[in-house]
Formats: structure tokens, sequence, C-alpha cells
């Protein structure tokens, strides 16, 4: 839909019953405006991802905040909390981690399946993931 802007922010509390329904809210709003269904599975696994890192990972909060905004062919995607982490460089570049372990892969999958992703440190504190993916419409195939 040329011209539609779509702008969320959900304050969704630290568990992970959330985690799916902010996925839900995400993929209706881009399925309604004509996101074709590969780019919105992309960008579901990936918010999935950083929510379910939030979840699992925050010290010392309650809630956490996705911040989404759709405009033209770009999507942005920030999931932040304001805990008192701290972002350590060499957390980020780390290598994939063995098959057999249960964690560590998100921020791996993130970067796969979208154009641009990155984790910093909050304006309050905490941890902002934000991701960058090319909206790819199913009418303008």
């Amino acid at each position: 839909m040329v011209g539609l802007v779509i702008r969320l922010v959900l304050y969704l509390p630290r568990d992970t019953e959330t985690v799916p329904l902010a996925r839900r809210v995400l993929d209706g709003a881009l399925s309604t405006a004509g996101v074709e269904s590969d780019c919105r599975a992309d960008i579901g696994l990936a918010l999935t991802e950083a929510c379910a890192n939030v979840v699992a990972h925050a010290r010392d909060v309650d809630q956490y905040q996705v911040a989404i905004t759709a405009e033209g062919q770009r999507c942005t995607i920030e999931v932040s909390d304001a805990g008192p982490q701290v972002v350590e460089p060499e957390e980020l570049s780390r290598p994939m981690p063995d098959p057999r372990t249960e964690s560590g892969r998100g921020l791996h999958i993130i970067r796969a399946v979208m154009d641009a992703a990155e984790v910093v440190a909050g304006p309050a504190g905490g941890v902002v993931i934000r991701m960058v993916k090319r909206l790819v419409y199913a009418t303008l195939r």
C-alpha cells in the first residue's frame, strides 16, 4: 500500500507468552498492508528471536518494549529492555554455537534473515536489538 505508514509500540511483560503475541500483532499489520508471506515469515522469526532473548536474559526488569515502523519498503524493529546489563562487544561477534547446544543462536538467526541487525546499549540502560528488513509486497511481483 503506497503511502501507508505503520507505527506500533508494544509494552509487554517479560513473559514467554508475550513472544507469540508480538509476532501475531506484527504479522497481522504487515499482512493487511500486503507484505508477502515469505518476507513476513523472516521478520516474524527475527522478532521471535529478539523477544525470546529479552525474556530469557534481561535482568531486573518486568517489561520490555517492541517498537515497529514500516514505511514504504522498509521495516525497522527495536526490541529493548531497561535492565542493568551492558552489551559486551565480544558477545556480539561470537561464532555460531555447537549445533547440540540449546541456546546462543538467536542473534545469528536474526542477522541471517534480516537485512541489517545490531545490538546496542539502550539510552536508559539495558539492551536494544535493532533490525531492518526490506519489505516485499505481494502486489509488486
